[in-house]
């Protein structure tokens, strides 16, 4: 009877498929990590550009309403980043310190009233249209929101005092 010796068989890993294995998971782990880490700064910003959409539109609506409701009345530029006597008694404003567009009444000539409909506001006008000389109860409202790390949004409105969007 002949005996065949057969090659023993191997159990387990070898040192250098240990090794080649280790290298391809921290190849795949560092590139989720990356993609993981685009993901989320990509969602802070979207989250950033949401909050100021949110509280610009909310500033807006807020003037739109207290447009509406104003009596027609012939208008003036106002004091540069107010709506002046516009709304009177209201008043809306922006205080160049805080960043803020203020709801107040027309007596605070120094925006500081407490009534914050807005913040990161960069910018803040209240305008008569220069096209339309015969309608001067018409306003433009225009309001720049800046976050600080580059995200700004630019909104305008035009509305007839005690009328709707013209």
């Amino acid at each position: 009877m002949v005996v065949t010796q057969h090659p023993r068989r191997q159990s387990g890993f070898s040192l250098l498929e240990l090794t080649v294995a280790t290298l391809i998971g921290a190849i795949l782990l560092a590139s989720l990590n990356s993609l993981v880490g685009v993901a989320l700064t990509s969602g802070a910003q979207g989250h950033r550009v949401n909050e100021l959409a949110y509280q610009g539109q909310f500033a807006m609506d807020r003037i739109a309403e207290q447009v509406r409701a104003a009596q027609p009345q012939q208008l003036t530029t106002p004091t540069a980043g107010t709506t002046g006597t516009w709304l009177a008694p209201v008043m809306y404003c922006r205080n160049s310190t805080t960043r803020q567009l203020i709801e107040t009444v027309t007596t605070d000539a120094s925006c500081a009233g407490t009534g914050v409909i807005a913040r990161n506001v960069s910018a803040f006008t209240a305008t008569v249209p220069s096209m339309l000389p015969l309608d001067r109860h018409t306003g433009i409202f225009s309001m720049t929101l800046d976050d600080g790390v580059g995200n700004t949004l630019a909104l305008t409105m035009q509305l007839r005092l005690g009328g709707g969007t013209k």
